[in-house]
């Protein structure tokens, strides 16, 4: 078991980032194994949301190598693009959920898009990862009838749907205030020691006091180990 606990969920080796045609990131290395926190900071413009990007194959990897959940970025084919996206939970800081569409809907929505059919099945994994986020009593609820909070953690349990190896998290807690942050934070926290990775993108300084763990950062076109 430890063997494969020390298998990377994702590596980079001498990644170059792109936006567009413009570098934003040169000479990645990094590796992030299973059961890992790590923060992702670095100030507006630094590459972190392309980064993250790269991981989930929104930006394609153009020179370098990189691996995530068993799939080969520098040589992904787009029909592999949903494949590698069941084994990775994302989570941004705009909530986009569907508002016409209740809690449980916009769960069952995306577990029938990613090959659910067993009604019973659906109704008993939703149920699941809303008691893991703590919303086991609001899955009729519709979005405008939460708060920012509760519906940051609506996101968290639709990114947990398909029991992914890793959370990519785009400053999940920057629309919130500070002690809503803090609870979205422990969210996290209980989600991480209970077996997924995460790579959170921060500019919340606090938790890297609160939460020792890893900090890479981005810097003048390269990502560091703090």
């Amino acid at each position: 078991m430890s063997l494969f606990s020390a298998e990377p969920i994702v590596e980079l080796q001498n990644a170059d980032i792109y936006q567009g045609t413009r570098m934003v990131l040169s000479d990645v290395s990094f590796s992030i194994t299973k059961d890992e926190f790590v923060f992702l900071i670095g100030r507006t413009g630094s590459g972190k949301s392309s980064l993250l990007k790269t991981l989930y194959a929104d930006l394609w990897l153009e020179s370098g190598k990189g691996q995530v959940a068993g799939f080969e970025l520098h040589q992904i084919k787009p029909s592999q693009v949903p494949f590698l996206r069941r084994k990775i939970g994302i989570v941004f800081q705009d909530f986009q959920l569907f508002f016409d569409r209740s809690v449980e809907e916009n769960l069952e929505f995306v577990l029938r898009a990613t090959g659910w059919k067993d009604s019973s099945s659906i109704k008993n994994r939703i149920s699941e990862v809303l008691m893991q986020v703590g919303l086991g009593t609001l899955p009729k609820k519709m979005p405008h009838q939460l708060s920012g909070g509760e519906q940051q953690r609506v996101v968290i349990a639709r990114a947990m749907l398909n029991e992914p190896q890793i959370l990519l998290a785009d400053e999940p807690t920057g629309n919130l205030d500070p002690e809503v942050g803090e609870q979205i934070m422990e969210v996290f926290q209980t989600i991480n020691t209970a077996g997924t990775a995460i790579l959170m993108a921060t500019h919340n300084y606090d938790f890297l006091k609160k939460y020792p763990t890893r900090v890479l950062k981005c810097e003048a076109a390269s990502v560091v180990e703090m």
